[in-house]
């Protein structure tokens, strides 16, 4: 994930620069010092990091890669498998082929079809997959796992900044890119000065990126851990890194513990897999000043933790990707395989002004290196969470029907998908879908459900499309007691995540009939879909 260095290397503090020769940071036209072939690499692992050195086929890389490269890499080993320990998962850490006795790992050095003009930081990754790619298809066995670390070099004026348009610098999947330059050398951490400084700008950014491609999302320290651990590695931790103590998360190292190249093992890894919480509620304890988590959930695997992330919205900064710097992440081990509980201290929340909107994220982090995430919102007033997401006594339906629809799929999803009656089938896994295969329906889209009879009900619960495709944004609905006269009962915003969602009336309705309007979606298509809906 692309990463604002600008802004994470002001959370440094500076001493000021010493100076140093512009040879000492830009690229050398030296002769490389290719990987010689007596090197013995062996590692005690099936599947290790595929460390890419990648060379645009205009430029000349500096000297002595292959030993700052692997000092680097061999470094991190260590950090890894330090963290993994401390946080109650044994030795373990990234597999690497290296040759022990020298000290080398195998880099697998990729000489790009273009010049470094074609692979800039914006979109070059794509190129350099391509030509990677293109190498394996003949190499095949020169790679042994899902996880890239792509290193390019570059040269660097005298400040640390990178020429030009720079190169990739980020996470994508399981591909992660850096940087080289001549003297990008672990042993310029901490001296302090420029070497230092700009050896922590991207040795330290290397290392945050490559947390990416090993599956870690952001994540920042609890308030109670600074003092003692200091900077969580995937929030600000490149800053810190080699200057003062940086740190993996509980929750970073449960991901981990799943990982392909941190298990010694052939078995399939990332195969499309199942999850979901069929049960959740939560409170708020005076007493003990925390949130209180707890529910059930099905799973197609075993599932080895489960992590509870905090993720506030400061300063209406938006979710999603590189919006996540602030979660903090509590972890838990499964109760009685299929439930769990946490109680998550709000003193270790920064962010608690009134108001501000929080997402809760529940990962299910399953054997096979899968994290399967479910969001949950909440707020807090008065320093207190507000947390409305609790699972509700749903009404039940059965005798409920169908009474009429604008449109549906009945052909073109796998079945029994697109059919309206999936939406009140109990089944949040089946969905209904607009028509789309013949003559495409626009919004506004439509639905009505018969109850079977009058119910009261104290509000509407709906689930989108698991995996959220097509999903639905502004609707408003409709209740009815004879099926013909509607009254409006309120718009509503669906959240675009996975999960139930319950949006309470401000009392309760008595109706047989109700009438979902949906008038826009998440991605701006024509198109909609809905897992489930219901009354509780």
């Amino acid at each position: 994930m692309k990463l604002n260095y600008i802004f994470l290397l002001s959370l440094i503090l500076m001493a000021g620069f010493q100076s140093c020769s512009k040879d000492d940071v830009t690229g050398s036209k030296q002769n490389p010092d290719s990987q010689e072939s007596n090197f013995n690499y062996t590692s005690e692992k099936a599947h290790n990091l595929n460390v890419v050195y990648f060379i645009p086929n205009d430029v000349t890389e500096p000297a002595d890669y292959h030993r700052r490269i692997s000092e680097i890499l061999l470094n991190l080993q260590v950090f890894y498998s330090t963290e993994m320990q401390r946080n109650g998962y044994g030795n373990k850490t990234f597999g690497l082929l290296k040759d022990d006795a020298k000290k080398r790992i195998k880099l697998i050095v990729v000489r790009g079809s273009q010049g470094k003009s074609a692979y800039p930081y914006n979109g070059g990754a794509d190129a350099m997959i391509t030509d990677i790619n293109n190498y394996k298809a003949t190499h095949a066995t020169e790679f042994t796992s899902d996880h890239y670390l792509v290193i390019t070099p570059v040269t660097v004026d005298q400040n640390g900044n990178a020429e030009g348009e720079g190169v990739p610098f980020y996470g994508l999947g399981k591909f992660c890119f850096a940087l080289d330059y001549a003297n990008q050398d672990i042993k310029y951490l901490g001296v302090g000065g420029t070497s230092g400084e700009i050896a922590t700008k991207w040795i330290g950014g290397m290392v945050h990126e490559l947390g990416h491609g090993l599956n870690l999302p952001h994540n920042r320290q609890k308030f109670s851990s600074e003092t003692t651990l200091g900077m969580a590695l995937m929030w600000a931790g490149n800053s810190t890194w080699g200057i003062s103590k940086t740190f993996l998360t509980a929750a970073d190292c449960a991901v981990l513990n799943v990982n392909q190249i941190f298990n010694n093992d052939n078995k399939a890894y990332y195969e499309t897999s199942t999850a979901s919480i069929s049960e959740i509620h939560a409170n708020y304890d005076v007493a003990k000043g925390a949130i209180i988590v707890s529910g059930n959930y099905n799973s197609s695997l075993a599932v080895k933790d489960v992590l509870f992330f905090n993720d506030p919205n400061v300063n209406n900064e938006g979710t999603g990707v590189n919006r996540d710097y602030n979660a903090i992440a509590w972890t838990s081990k499964p109760v009685n395989s299929n439930s769990f509980y946490i109680e998550m201290p709000i003193s270790d929340l920064e962010f608690k002004t009134d108001n501000i909107p929080y997402e809760l994220k529940v990962k299910l982090v399953q054997e096979n290196g899968n994290v399967i995430e479910t969001i949950y919102f909440y707020t807090f007033l008065n320093g207190k969470p507000v947390l409305n997401f609790s699972t509700r006594n749903e009404i039940s339906k059965q005798g409920w029907s169908v009474a009429s629809f604008s449109s549906e799929e009945t052909s073109g999803e796998p079945a029994p998908n697109g059919l309206a009656v999936n939406l009140i089938d109990g089944n949040a896994a089946t969905y209904w879908h607009s028509n789309w295969s013949g003559t495409a329906a626009n919004y506004p889209h439509q639905f009505v459900i018969d109850m079977g009879g009058s119910k009261i009900a104290n509000g509407l619960t709906i689930t989108q499309r698991s995996g959220l495709q097509r999903a639905i944004k502004d609707a408003e609905l409709f209740t009815s007691l004879d099926g013909v006269n509607f009254i409006s009962a309120g718009t509503y915003v669906f959240a675009n995540t996975n999960g139930a969602q319950y949006f309470d009336f401000s009392a309760s309705k008595t109706f047989r009939y109700f009438k979902i309007v949906a008038s826009t979606s998440w991605d701006g298509e024509p198109f909609a879909a809905l897992g489930e809906i219901g009354m509780y």
